[in-house]
């Protein structure tokens, strides 16, 4: 067995047979996947590309195309988004690609070759909702795991990843799968599919292709797994939300003064937290659970005991979701040197999550605009003629504030009165594309045209709130009883009116391509023909954000600050070319070159230079270096700079105080310039037995003027390290607390990042059967991150650094974060072995990655690491009974338990790593397919 060696390498394939960044054609589903019978298509070419078959992916047991991608080495946490992320940090119902940890609008998703409409909302602008691809329509995936921009233009910056969906497909397939946890709980997925294909290409001159899939996912709460049902884990977590009854401290009310409101003032020694007041009167007496709160193991900074809310077990670990999905792929002949195609693509999803109730203090209530609007104090005030004011006052006097008696007083709440937050984001992605092939005077030509667009709707049916309204019925009310889950009936029906159910924030986002590129030889040299391909690409693109009146105030508890609306557009053309070239034989050079012009940000220039030498039968040596970019987003550049809550964080001043949030100022910049990347590849691709192929991949990838708002943890953490950057980003309180930050976008953060991809197949007959195996893996050598202030944050294998105080103590501080969290892992593979006997095929998968430092344990500071960690799926597949294949699968085949897991940012789950851990544990599933 030898490698195919052809003119034109795999490299020069992706630019000339339609990569042509004109088009955004990923020309791997042109390339014919021949050779051996061992799959090394992705090996031979200058360039690293993974392929996921349609075989590998039924294999894989993926519930959805999240799921199935997460698998690939390549891809890292860092920085992605998954579903289960809503539960804390909104996605409206999105999950993001992340290659290399840089992020979903770094990542460049593609379909059949071309681009999608970037999703609404969540944190991460610019990305695609990989969620929105079916899966069931899904024919491969080919993953280009290098920048490419100087091909496919902007979001390439770290790589591609195209999912290429079924097509020249004769007759029906029918599936039906269901699969569900071991344990008890939700968590159960259910999914009809149906494929019909009309059409031989070769005899009718035509094709076409549809796919129906209907999926529907049930939610897991956190309360049905032992590792998550509690925050309380000592000494390694602490639960620290928010909790019932905790005493802030004294209030002067505010008042109308000439006919304008003034603000009430706080009195000396207010709290802006739990851990920072006064306490509360049922902790003193061990009585946190009479309002479903706990005793926190830590005092205030008053040393008087104060209750916390463990909140875990009204979180859900995993959403509801329900999708159906319509795709169709067609082309006609219409002669020998022309064809039309075209494609449709429509999903429509709906994501549910529901958690805890909101919580409310001072410090969520400040960056409501509708309290002065309506002359409302932003505080929950007790005054001294309420019945329950004396619970408090008794507890002031005996721990030694009893100065505060006989004053108003606030207090902070869990507020259990309108139900468990519920929010429901309907997604629809839609697509068209036509186009015309074929070839003129000996040259291939390819035109098309595609109109992309994204809609979100997004709805609250229960559990939130009008803060002003909440805190108006409180201020008013005589007998509120903030130390009782019983209130009054007229305090009940005073808060009602209160109760928000509506709509959060819909928004359109669309993207309307016009391509064409010409490609073909030359002209010849001495060791064969050259190749070119070039070509022109317009794009329109456009974003409308709109948030409800009630979300544009920032009025509704638990919806996070005020969102201003963002409505957008522009066009971008460019234009590219690539020459593939043989300087010798079995040596091949190809070089690229692509300008874009963007009428808000300017223009970018791109060069790719790449070789591929094979001196032997078994062996080609690869290398590539060039330059990419990333021009901001819509919203990076426009969105309103507004005052709102911050994420969660740890303020390093007061540790045992974990997971506080404060206001912050956060927005778009209209200055920014597009980031920019130089990357390097060198590889090795080994055959030294016909059934064996290894490759071997190191890369290398730096980047500058990244665009990035600063984390809260990294702004608070910075700014307490003395960091001169980020002294004007934060404002304290007279206690010493962070009070606001600034979080604005800005051509700040720069990075620099090295790995080796490892990729092995083997395949041989083994007992009159065949042994399939398949090793895909990552090795992170260097992820450092460089802040606005010039520190460097080295996050491979660690959420969490050792850092110099300014007495020369050496204290933990969690790594420079940016947009979805999640650790670097210094390795991670999957390993897969399949023997096909007959119509029976065994598969036994071994997912693996090392371990990391987490968060340091909340309770003694501790350091707390995650040791390396093991998960087997197996699964049996029989297809001996013509037309149909039946396969029953087990995901965690062990159901191991995750590793204790303490967080450093914005995460409501707790006990395991959101982006690392499928909290379904064991998970069983069943397929069958009937083909006629």
């Amino acid at each position: 067995m030898k490698f195919r060696h052809n003119p034109l390498s795999a490299a020069a394939a992706l630019a000339i047979a339609g990569l042509a960044g004109a088009a955004d054609a990923q020309t791997t589903e042109r390339i014919e996947i021949t050779g051996s019978a061992i799959k090394r298509v992705d090996a031979e070419g200058a360039l690293p590309v993974t392929v996921i078959t349609r075989d590998e992916i039924a294999r894989s047991g993926a519930t959805n195309t999240e799921e199935l991608i997460n698998a690939v080495a390549a891809i890292s946490s860092m920085n992605s988004i998954v579903n289960a992320t809503g539960a804390g940090s909104s996605t409206n119902g999105r999950s993001t690609i992340s290659l290399r940890g840089l992020s979903g609008n770094r990542t460049l998703v593609l379909v059949n070759g071309r681009r999608l409409a970037v999703a609404i909302g969540g944190t991460v602008a610019g990305a695609v909702n990989a969620n929105n691809i079916p899966l069931a329509a899904i024919e491969r995936v080919e993953v280009l795991k290098d920048g490419a921009s100087s091909i496919y233009g902007s979001e390439a910056l770290a790589g591609v990843v195209n999912f290429i969906l079924s097509k020249d497909f004769q007759g029906f397939d029918v599936g039906a799968s269901y699969g569900t946890p071991t344990r008890s709980g939700g968590g159960q997925t259910k999914k009809g599919t149906l494929v019909a294909g009309f059409g031989n290409p070769a005899s009718d001159r035509f094709n076409v292709t549809a796919s129906l899939s209907v999926e529907r996912e049930t939610q897991l709460f956190a309360k049905d797994r032992d590792f998550s049902k509690s925050g309380n884990n000592l000494p390694y977590t602490v639960a620290s939300a928010t909790g019932q009854g905790n005493i802030e401290g004294g209030y002067t009310p505010g008042q109308m003064v000439n006919g304008v409101w003034q603000e009430g003032t706080r009195q000396s020694g207010f709290g802006n937290s739990p851990g920072t007041g006064y306490g509360n009167p049922l902790a003193a007496n061990g009585r946190c659970g009479d309002i479903n709160m706990f005793l926190n193991p830590t005092n205030t900074s008053r040393d008087t005991p104060y209750c916390t809310f463990d909140s875990n077990a009204f979180v859900g670990l995993t959403p509801e979701r329900e999708a159906t999905n319509v795709t169709l792929n067609g082309s006609f002949r219409a002669s020998d040197s022309l064809e039309l195609f075209g494609d449709l693509l429509y999903t429509r999803s709906i994501i549910t999550q529901r958690f805890q109730p909101s919580p409310i203090r001072r410090s969520f209530l400040v960056t409501d605009a509708e309290f002065a609007n309506q002359g409302v104090d932003p505080v929950l005030l007790i005054y001294p003629g309420n019945p329950n004011y004396q619970t408090a006052a008794d507890f002031l006097t005996a721990t030694g504030s009893g100065a505060l008696v006989g004053q108003p007083l606030a207090i902070t709440a869990r507020v259990f009165d309108f139900g468990p937050r519920t929010q429901r984001d309907v997604n629809v992605q839609s697509r068209l594309v036509i186009g015309a092939r074929g070839e003129i005077a000996g040259q291939a030509y390819e035109v098309g045209a595609s109109a992309n667009k994204y809609e979100l709707t997004g709805t609250v049916p229960d559990g939130y709130f009008s803060q002003v309204g909440y805190a108006k019925a409180v201020q008013a009310s005589t007998d509120w009883n903030p130390w009782s889950l019983t209130q009054s009936a007229a305090f009940q029906s005073a808060i009602a009116p209160a109760k928000y159910t509506g709509a959060t924030l819909d928004g359109t986002s669309t993207s309307k391509v016009l391509d064409a590129k010409l490609s073909g030889d030359a002209l010849s040299l001495p060791a064969g023909a050259m190749a070119y391909a070039v070509g022109l690409q317009y794009r329109d693109e456009s974003y409308q954000s709109r948030p409800s009146a009630a979300q544009f105030t920032g009025d509704i508890a638990g919806l996070g600050g005020a969102t201003p609306p963002v409505d957008r557009s522009r066009k971008i053309t460019s234009a590219f070319g690539e020459l593939v070239f043989p300087i010798i034989k079995q040596l091949e050079g190809n070089v690229a070159a692509r300008h874009d012009r963007y009428n808000d940000v300017g223009g970018a220039d791109t060069y790719k230079a790449s070789v591929r030498w094979q001196p032997t039968k078994s062996l080609v040596l690869r290398g590539g270096t060039g330059t990419g970019f990333r021009a901001p987003t819509l919203v990076e550049l426009w969105l309103p700079q507004t005052l709102g809550s911050s994420a969660q964080y740890t303020d390093p001043a007061f540790p045992n105080n974990p997971n506080v949030q404060t206001n912050e100022i956060t927005g778009g910049n209209p200055l920014l310039k597009p980031e920019k990347s130089r990357q390097h590849t060198l590889g090795i691709v080994f055959s030294p037995i016909d059934a064996l192929t290894i490759s071997a991949d190191y890369w290398r990838l730096n980047l500058e003027g990244i665009i990035t708002a600063p984390s809260t943890q990294e702004i608070v953490t910075r700014f307490r390290a003395g960091d001169p950057a980020y002294q004007g980003l934060v404002i304290l309180s007279e206690s010493g607390e962070v009070e606001q930050t600034l979080a604005v976008n800005n051509n700040v953060g720069g990075a620099k990042l090295a790995g080796v991809d490892i990729d092995a197949n083997l395949r041989f007959a083994l007992g009159g059967g065949r042994v399939d195996a398949h090793l895909n893996g990552t090795y992170f050598i260097r992820y450092d991150q460089v802040s606005p202030g010039g520190a460097v944050s080295h996050k491979v294998g660690t959420m969490v650094e050792d850092t110099l105080d300014d007495t020369g103590q050496r204290v933990s501080q969690p790594v420079l974060e940016a947009d979805g969290g999640g650790v670097v892992l210094r390795w991670k593979h999957k390993l897969s072995g399949t023997y096909s006997l007959g119509g029976w095929a065994f598969t036994l998968t071994h997912n693996f990655y090392t371990g990391y430092r987490t968060g340091d344990r909340n309770i003694d500071g501790e350091k707390n690491f995650v040791g390396d960690q093991s998960l087997f799926d197996a699964q049996v597949a029989y297809s001996g009974i013509k037309s149909l294949k039946l396969a029953l699968g087990v995901k965690n085949l062990t159901d191991k338990q995750p590793p204790t897991y303490v967080p450093v940012s914005n995460q409501f789950q707790s006990g395991y790593d959101v982006n690392q851990y499928d909290p379904r544990a064991r998970f069983v599933y069943v397929s069958a397919n009937y083909r006629f």
